[in-house]
């Protein structure tokens, strides 16, 4: 690994080491063998565990804005957008250089075709990628804007890389908002088509539209307003080590690669009085507009104060979800993972469902008669085959 990848300097680090040495006849109590050993505790190799890999600039600045990089400690975090330069400038040069990937090329980046295409024929960004200190990582979350060229053309490239990697990624991709542009849903529409198509990662929808409305609250009982839930979430299923591997099976034994999330945080058990009624909540503010009768899979994760254990035991959750859905959709699963236990002296949980299975031919259908013109350009001129396009139409529409 390159040196300019650790999270240290160690000419200055040495330097200041040297400093400390040159000490003052007049003081005292100086250990030198303590502050030698200070200093080999600094130089020894940061191997996170997991890494949180952001795809774009709405999502960088979203996390950057938030809490999330001064809570972290075997966490890898890697902003990924179209210039270095930018992402150090938006983080106020917070970051590291192993944090920053840019593509740092001098092509068109508005529309995805030019960056995937580009990335096939030149591999220094995989490379730059794999030289990111992940030797240890064995779970990595993927969070892309794939309305914009980056974020679309890099999400399947960099979850198909990551599992060649033997790391496990878990696959969040925001959808473009209504109001933008037809370009924006041609660059969406084409991302999830080819993830789809060439990648066994099961993927997390999200609408953006829905996601900027979204209020809720947090553990402490403060306000979540739009998209500062990413972060709440982000750190959530980042606690659950064993979540991408969970998610992958679950996916794989079904055939199903893609889900949503229904979710509520920071309820007061106290004031929902039943499991029940908190999972009610979930259905007020959906990330994605989507038939929960037509759903087959449900993964069901909470976050829970401890001191409810002998009031909450896993097994009455479990009765709860299954009788709460039971009404609401003909499942072939539900696999409730183990809850996350956490010392807090409130009462207040956290409910994420992923939904998966449930139809998505309406939604993408929709958006594909938004983006004729665009397609039919981009094959007339060249830049995608008629064969390209209708594997990754087919992928995501089925008759």
């Amino acid at each position: 690994m390159d040196i300019h990848e650790h999270n240290f300097d160690i000419m200055e680090n040495i330097e200041k080491h040297i400093e400390k040495l040159v000490i003052s006849r007049k003081t005292r109590n100086f250990d030198v063998i303590e502050n030698i050993r200070k200093h080999v505790d600094q130089l020894t190799p940061w191997n996170p565990l997991q890494a949180l890999l952001c795809i774009g600039k709405y999502p960088t600045q979203i996390i950057l804005k938030g809490s999330f990089l001064a809570n972290i400690s075997d966490i890898l975090p890697i902003f990924i957008d179209k210039s270095s330069v930018d992402i150090n400038k938006w983080s106020q040069s917070r970051l590291k250089p192993y944090n920053i990937l840019g593509l740092d090329k001098k092509i068109d980046t508005f529309l995805w075709f030019n960056i995937y295409s580009n990335i096939q024929k030149d591999d220094s960004f995989i490379t730059n990628l794999k030289n990111k200190p992940l030797n240890n990582v064995r779970q990595a979350i993927v969070l892309a804007s794939i309305g914009d060229g980056v974020g679309s053309s890099l999400f399947p490239l960099i979850c198909s890389q990551l599992r060649m990697l033997n790391i496990t990624p878990v696959a969040l991709a925001v959808l473009p908002s209504e109001v933008q542009p037809p370009d924006a849903h041609f660059n969406a529409f084409s991302s999830m088509g080819l993830h789809i198509s060439t990648g066994s990662t099961p993927v997390l929808l999200i609408d953006r539209d829905l996601l900027e409305n979204y209020v809720g609250v947090n553990r402490k009982g403060a306000k979540i307003e739009g998209n500062m839930l990413i972060n709440y979430l982000l750190e959530l299923l980042l606690e659950k080590r064993t979540i991408g591997e969970e998610i992958s099976e679950f996916s794989r034994s079904f055939n199903v690669k893609v889900f949503t999330a229904l979710l509520t945080t920071g309820a007061s058990f106290r004031i929902y009085g039943s499991i029940e009624n908190m999972l009610n909540t979930t259905l007020l503010e959906p990330l994605l507009k989507f038939d929960l009768s037509s759903a087959s899979l449900l993964y069901v994760l909470f976050r829970i104060p401890s001191h409810l254990t002998t009031k909450l035991p896993r097994e009455k959750i479990d009765l709860s979800i299954a009788n709460w859905v039971k009404d609401r959709a003909s499942l072939k699963s539900i696999y409730f993972s183990d809850p996350i236990y956490v010392e807090d002296t409130n009462d207040r949980i956290d409910v994420v469902i992923f939904v998966g299975g449930f139809d998505i031919n309406g939604l993408f259908t929709s958006m594909e008669k938004k983006i004729n013109s665009i397609k039919d350009e981009a094959i007339n001129l060249e830049f995608i085959s008629e064969k390209e396009w209708q594997g990754i139409s087919e992928s995501l529409i089925k008759d």
